[in-house]
């Protein structure tokens, strides 16, 4: 089972978005979803697979025990 975790977009580059998960920032896939940086995504195995809002990403996180 894989967990997708929402993530901010921090800046983009060649169909590749560098993400802050929480204080840590990794570099995914954004070819699925248009996305622009400040956008927040649901992430899953490296791959940005849909777009949400910031409420919607604070209730994941919340659920999850995290902090935006």
């Amino acid at each position: 089972m894989c967990l997708t975790i929402p993530a901010k977009v921090i800046s983009l580059e060649k169909g590749k978005a560098i993400v802050d998960f929480v204080g840590r920032k990794q570099k995914v896939d954004t070819q699925l979803v248009k996305v622009k940086a400040g956008d927040y995504i649901m992430v899953s195995n490296g791959f940005a697979i849909k777009k949400v809002n910031k409420k919607e990403a604070k209730e994941i996180l919340g659920i999850l025990g995290k902090k935006i």
